[in-house]
């Protein structure tokens, strides 16, 4: 925290009631297996947990608590809160607002933690940014960030995860971001929003989130770039990133390398800064396009903006090159899946010499139409020419009957891990090259682990 607060601060800002008097404190913990007795700590409670049910136990290994009933016997400084989810929230509030840098959010249905580690590059050269960590983007996390603040940082780079319809909504309201960008919208996590259309009216969310003088920095290429501008507050200025040259920033003489990683021209204010990103894949262009307008809108020069970019050696789990030890060249994208994301990793391994082979793990959260999504998936992997495709789950089924429709070969659809790496190994020599890719459900970095026999603790 940039200044220690106080319970007494927190009850007199948003209500509630003191117990056993005040206290101050400058960091949370909301895990009873982390404690530290320099901390407040906040009860936390969810479906299957309930912290309340610990918190009797902690006098002597914290300050204080935020609670929201009473803990009999405790001796312990208290603020009684109606829900202890919000508290934490508020103290994410309070420690924001003594922060004077520039704010930049980032939301979107896939990439938005590549563009928050870009955006980290180019501020790292001349800056010392505070920036998620990890995927700690939701309520719980946004306010753990917050937290991390310190005198040091001035510049304040937010990722933002929504499973439901008024999510970012929240977050804004505690991150306050003055720089904030979409930047895609595809199928994920259908189930909490009930449509696509539902999830771009969402994410938009954080461009009404925006005060006067802000900077929402639009992504023209995608399919409700038209929905954002006609919605855009009052007083908040665009940027539009994307392909076309009618765009503020955009992307010029784009071109992939042997590996998959592409260059370009990165044009900022009719003036071409070439650059060659590290990471795989040509849809990465987009999302340097996305993290630049953040870049620029806050102040960045645009020599640093593509340095910076080119500096991104990427993140675990996203597009990492490994190795089997059959010499196979195992691509692990394990960390989550949608079919935007899924279709763009197709697109990546049929540019890959050898045979190229799909592992997928089910789609999750796609909601009445996840079967139709996943046999569109093999249509695709079919169509752009892949040698086979092995698949983890249920949905999986209808992903490997329309990959093998015409085909004389055999189903390659699991129910368990084990046996698909058995009948996967088989396939496996220097000439080949495995991508993995799943939602977080199916645990596909077990079977990058399983490949490569990298138990994943370097990761």
């Amino acid at each position: 925290m940039i200044s220690p607060l106080s319970l007494q601060q927190l009850q007199g800002r948003f209500g509630g009631e003191l117990v056993n008097g005040s206290v101050q404190f400058d960091r949370v913990c909301t895990d009873t297996r982390k404690l530290d007795p320099q901390a407040l700590f906040v009860a936390l409670m969810g479906e299957n947990f309930d912290a309340h049910d610990f918190v009797g136990e902690l006098e002597g290994q914290v300050l204080g608590l935020v609670v929201e009933r009473e803990i009999p016997g405790c001796k312990l400084p208290q603020w009684r809160v109606p829900d202890t989810t919000i508290a934490l929230g508020q103290i994410g509030q309070l420690c924001r607002e003594q922060f004077k840098g520039r704010v930049i959010a980032i939301t979107g249905s896939c990439g938005k933690t590549t563009v928050k580690e870009m955006l980290s590059a180019i501020f790292a050269q001349r800056h010392n940014p505070c920036v998620t960590r990890g995927n700690l983007n939701n309520q719980f996390g946004l306010p753990m960030t917050l937290f991390g603040l310190s005198a040091d940082h001035d510049v304040l780079i937010l990722e933002m995860g929504a499973n439901g319809p008024d999510d970012i909504s929240y977050l804004c309201s505690i991150g306050k971001p003055q720089v904030s960008a979409v930047n895609n919208v595809m199928p994920a996590h259908v189930e909490g929003f009930g449509s696509v259309a539902a999830i771009a009216k969402a994410k938009g969310q954080i461009y009404t989130g925006l005060e006067v003088g802000g900077t929402a920095v639009i992504n023209a290429d995608d399919g409700y770039a038209d929905y954002w501008r006609d919605h855009m507050p009052e007083g908040v200025r665009s940027l539009e990133v994307g392909l076309g040259h009618q765009c503020g920033i955009h992307a010029d003489n784009i071109d992939m390398d042997e590996h998959g990683c592409p260059s370009f021209d990165l044009v900022i204010e009719g003036l071409a800064h070439p650059v060659k990103l590290q990471l795989l894949g040509e849809h990465n262009v987009h999302n340097a396009l996305v993290a630049a307008g953040c870049a620029f809108a806050a102040g960045v020069p645009a020599a640093d903006i593509a340095s910076g970019l080119g500096n991104v050696s990427g993140v675990a789990g996203r597009l990492q090159e490994q190795r089997s030890p059959q010499g196979a060249t195992i691509i692990d994208d394990s960390y989550n899946a949608n079919p935007g994301s899924v279709g763009a990793a197709i697109e990546l391994l049929a540019q890959r010499a050898g045979k190229r082979i799909l592992v997928l793990g089910d789609m999750a959260e796609l909601g009445a139409d996840a079967e139709e999504m996943h046999r569109q998936i093999g249509e695709l992997a079919r169509e752009r020419g892949l040698d086979a495709l092995f698949t983890l789950g249920p949905l999986g089924t209808a992903a490997s009957v329309a990959f093998s429709a015409g085909r004389h070969q055999p189903l390659h659809n699991y129910r368990d891990r084990e046996p698909l790496v058995a009948a996967l190994s088989h396939e496996l020599n220097k000439d080949t090259t495995v991508l993995v890719k799943g939602s977080r459900s199916a645990r596909m970095e077990l079977i990058v682990q399983a490949l490569t026999g990298n138990d994943g603790e370097d990761n």
